[in-house]
Formats: C-alpha cells, structure tokens, sequence
C-alpha cells in the first residue's frame, strides 16, 4: 500500500521482470478507474449515516521546482459504538488546499451529527441558515484532553496533571458502554459522566481565574470551555462517540506512506489515492480478506449488489471457475497506447465495454501519480 511505484519497477526488476514505471502507472489509472462504481457505492452508504466522523491530514504535492502541501479528508461511518448494525465505511477526498470551501462541497446536501476538531472551515456547517439544516458539532474529547496532556507531559503542570485525571475518568466510562444501545449508554453517562463533566466545569473555570490569560495552560483551558456545548453534546445523545479517534485511525495510514511515497506527483495522482485509499480502508473496517474469492463482509455484499445494479462490471466478487492464478502478463490495449493486467481486460469484456472508456482514459494520462516523478523526468 505504501510502496512507491519506482521501487516496485526495481523489485521487480530484480527478480528478471521488467516492468516500466510508466507501465505501473498505467496499470494503477486503470485500476482507479475500475473502482468508480465501488466507490460511488461507498460514498452512498457513508453518507446515509446520520453521524460522522471527519478529519484531514496533509499530502506533499509535486509543483515546479518544489511541493505544496495538499489535503487528504476522510468521512467515517461507523455505528459500531452505539449498537449500529450498518457496516463501517471510510470515504477519502484529496484538495490542493485545507480552504472551507472542500468539506462544504463534499457534505453538500447531508445533514447530522459532525464529530471532528475545531477547524474554522467547518464553521458554515454548522451555521442555523445552512440548508437544508445546520449540521450539529460534536466536539472530540481526544483533542481537548491532549492539550493538558503535553502540559503535563512536558511541564509537570498541576493543573494540566489534574485535567487529565478527570478527563481519563469519562474515557473509563465510555470504554465500559462501547456497542450498547443509544438509549442504555444514554442513561449511564446521564447518571455516572454528567455530573462528573459538571464538576469538570466549574473546576475548570475556577482554574482560568488563577493564571495568566496567556499562558498555555489558559489556553488549554479555554479550547475546552469555549467549545463546551460540543463537548457535552454527547450526554444529549447516545450516538455520539466522546472521540473523533475513528477518523483519526483512518488518515493513520496516510500519514505511514507519507514515509514511504513522500509526495502525491500531481493533483490527480492525489485524487487516486484518495481513491484507494478508500477501498482499503473500508475493507479493514470490516476485517475484508484480500485472498478470499468471495464476499467476506456484508459490506461486499452491499458493493457487489449495487454495482451490478449499474450494469457495470457484472459477477465482480463471485468465485472464479478455476483455481489457477490470474495471470500476470500483460497485454496491450486496444488503441495499442499501453498495457494492463488481463484481469482488467476480462473486467472489460465482461461488462461488455461499458468500463473500457473508463480504464481507457486514464491510462492514457497515468504518467504522473502518487509517490512519482512525472514519468518524464522519472526515465520512462
């Protein structure tokens, strides 16, 4: 998942294959491509959710002479806490920049419950004149707490010490009512989390009237208190997770290949990882087994369903009539501009064409990509 193209074109090239990386990056466009009706269905079920977790990371993008620094965002449906039988799902967009204008073009038209981190840009969502209604914040509990945590990490500071005590205490009680129902993990924290987050207030506010208003501990405090009707907001509700920890498990692994990658090559290269990477992260939410031949998950069963409701790419997913290994040679494309792997060439036969303009175009653009130089300047 991590490793860049240009070394795979080496491993393989040290085993006797020789695999060009202009020929990889036609290969990964086309795989891209293939995925399309997959991730309209994924983005369908991410979005039927009334609760969501939201988070972005950054993306080094190759520009002339230097990289600029992109945006990876990711919307996380998981109803697991709170009993929810639905299946988890991760959907990813790439941007060239963090600007508001992104996340409010990605949730266009949703409304719920928004669990992410205090980002001005999500500021409009929640405004009361958004149509059609103003999505609700919640507040991550994770963020306010690691505040007084590198205080106290770093410091010692009593008051940030003492802060994650009581914030610990809260993370104890969720811990216990995680996968119960809305209404049972509702009427635990009403009567163990409340009045400790009553108390957590007035102590917090006593606290702010005895340091200086710009010292960091100040700080700390004040991103919890001015923000305090988010964090409650889940003693309100029991769908509400105390964290955004889901969203940022999901960006987890971004911020890995970043190591590995160290840039997107182009603004579409970006958009293909986002791409990928939520394919790969839907099927670790849901534990899918990348050997098995068949649906591992009723989220399979859900793609599966709607994508042959599309007419596209008809019996992905069903076991094949032989045991042999797809074939690994490729074969040259039917403009004669490239190669691809036969399993996209039998994906193509056997939706009949209607993938081929899909797999066709970007192949013929895949020169620059995630984690490559333009294959201009990468020797190919």
């Amino acid at each position: 998942m991590h490793l860049p193209l240009n070394r795979q074109s080496e491993t393989y090239a040290r085993e006797g294959v020789e695999i060009d990386v202009s020929t990889l990056a036609g290969w990964v466009g086309a795989s891209v491509a293939m995925l399309d009706p997959i991730l309209a269905a994924i983005r369908r079920h991410v979005f039927a959710a009334e609760r969501l977790h939201v988070d972005d990371t950054t993306v080094p993008v190759l520009a002339k002479l230097k990289t600029v620094t992109g945006r990876i965002w990711t919307y996380v449906r998981d109803d697991r806490p709170f009993g929810g039988r639905d299946p988890p799902a991760a959907l990813f967009y790439y941007s060239r920049t963090r600007a508001g204008e992104y996340p409010r073009a990605h949730l266009a038209g949703w409304t719920g419950i928004m669990q992410a981190d205090a980002f001005a840009g999500f500021n409009e969502l929640y405004d009361a004149r958004r149509q059609p209604a103003p999505i609700i914040e919640a507040a991550c509990w994770s963020h306010g707490r690691r505040k007084f945590f590198d205080l106290a990490k770093l410091m010692k500071a009593p008051i940030a010490c003492e802060a994650v005590r009581r914030i610990d205490e809260l993370f104890e009680i969720e811990r216990a009512i995680s996968g119960a129902s809305p209404e049972a993990r509702l009427a635990i924290r009403r009567e163990r989390s409340k009045p400790l987050v009553l108390a957590l207030e007035a102590w917090l506010r006593e606290q702010r009237e005895r340091v200086s208003t710009k010292s960091e501990i100040a700080k700390a405090i004040n991103y919890s208190l001015n923000r305090w009707p988010s964090f409650t907001r889940f003693l309100d509700d029991g769908r509400i997770c105390i964290s955004n920890n889901a969203a940022e498990r999901a960006v987890r692994g971004v911020a890995l290949g970043r190591a590995n990658w160290t840039f997107a090559g182009s603004d579409e290269g970006g958009h293909r990882a986002a791409a990928v990477y939520t394919l790969i992260e839907t099927c670790k939410l849901n534990d899918a087994d990348p050997q098995a031949g068949s649906p591992t998950s009723s989220l399979d069963s859900a793609i599966i369903r709607q994508s042959e409701s599309m007419n596209c790419c008809p019996g992905i997913g069903r076991q094949p009539k032989t045991t042999s290994k797809l074939q690994l040679q490729p074969k040259l494309l039917p403009d004669g501009s490239g190669t691809m792997p036969v399993v996209l060439a039998q994906c193509i036969r056997r939706s009949g064409g209607l993938c081929a303009d899909r797999v066709l175009r970007p192949v013929a653009n895949a020169r620059t990509h995630v984690g490559e130089l333009p294959a201009t300047q990468a020797g190919a």
